[in-house]
């Protein structure tokens, strides 16, 4: 919209006339009134003195200026023409002018009193006392409690291992030297003792594991060339490359310890002691897989929490001895004997 058909709406909205009543006050028609406040038609000259007159205003200002500031910004001056005769363009009465509107503003005030008006005094402070009589307290007084001490040297137990079931299971990575260890510790020699599990004993080894007095019972033997650590030895079953042999493992402590490609002997709630050959997806699918020597064995996706222990396979014990197998000398010298004795044969056909 234009400048001046919005002043026209403004002023004659200010004034509290309708466009039926405006329009007759400037004798047009209301339709063509209504066209000049949209800005669908532009008032000519004759129509555009008689509203600045009937305004009180100039036609440069009703054309010029916006008119809507002057509420916005009251120290704006508007100069205001006098009272000119107004024409008219089309037939009818001609309406008396009206008579030049001066805006008028309130005295203004001291800052003084406006403050006071809207700004509340501050209300006193009414301090009340009352007399407190403290009773004393009938019986002993309770002696101050003590700050708690941690003992480093007798630690508290564990919790069990039904109150753990919330947590990430682990494994038994709690192993404490039994007295059969701290006797074998204290002998200053480069034997390590291996306590061991045989293979009609393995379920009741998986009900006292954890048991100490049971640990201490195990039959145990000694056997050079081991590092110092703690060692235990199970018989292995059919899914070992040598049924009945004694797998001699190290504890491991972490899963993260257990190495794709390496020989184990694990504890499961499922399957019992069994030796594999395990592949860790722990990070990426939190299971082991354990695969066999025996191709009559299936691999196993075994579950964090079916896991009891775990050993490391460092050394084994077998009456069987592992087939030979040829050098590469042994290959090469075979072959130049099959080559000698070709050609004896081509002699012999010529």
């Amino acid at each position: 919209m234009s400048i001046v058909s919005n002043n026209i709406k403004y002023l004659r909205r200010l004034n509290g006339l309708t466009q039926e009543q405006f329009a007759r006050k400037i004798a047009i028609k209301r339709s063509l009134l209504g066209a000049y406040e949209e800005a669908r038609a532009n008032p000519n000259l004759t129509n555009l003195k008689n509203m600045a007159a009937a305004f009180g205003i100039t036609v440069d200002n009703l054309l010029k200026n916006d008119l809507r500031k002057l509420r916005e910004t009251p120290d704006l001056s508007l100069p205001l023409a006098q009272t000119k005769p107004m024409t008219v363009s089309h037939s009818g009465n001609v309406p008396a002018p009206a008579q030049p509107r001066t805006p008028t503003y309130a005295e203004p005030q001291p800052l003084a009193r406006i403050m006071d008006k809207y700004q509340q005094p501050e209300q006193p402070l009414r301090m009340v006392s009352r007399q407190v009589n403290l009773k004393p307290v009938s019986g002993e007084v309770p002696p101050a409690q003590q700050p708690r001490t941690m003992n480093y040297a007798n630690p508290e137990p564990p919790q069990p291992a039904n109150q753990m079931s919330n947590q990430l299971p682990v494994f038994n990575n709690q192993v404490q030297p039994t007295q059969f260890n701290a006797g074998r510790e204290e002998r200053p020699n480069i034997y390590q003792t291996v306590q061991w599990v045989a293979l009609n004993t393995q379920q009741h080894y998986l009900a006292n594991f954890q048991n100490p007095s049971y640990l201490t019972n195990l039959p145990s033997f000694q056997l050079p060339n081991l590092p110092t650590g703690y060692y235990r030895a199970f018989e292995a079953g059919e899914d070992y490359a040598y049924p009945g042999s004694i797998l001699v493992g190290t504890f491991v402590r972490n899963w993260y310890d257990i190495h794709d490609g390496m020989q184990y002997v694990f504890v499961l709630k499922s399957e019992g002691i069994v030796s594999r050959i395990a592949f860790n997806h722990v990070k990426t699918s939190g299971f082991l897989l354990l695969a066999s020597d025996n191709p009559a064995v299936a691999e196993l996706e075994t579950p964090l929490q079916d896991v009891l222990e775990v050993w490391e396979i460092k050394a084994f014990i077998s009456l069987q001895m592992p087939a030979p197998q040829p050098s590469l000398d042994r290959i090469f010298q075979l072959v130049d004997e099959l080559q000698i004795e070709l050609g004896q044969y081509r002699q012999q056909d010529i």
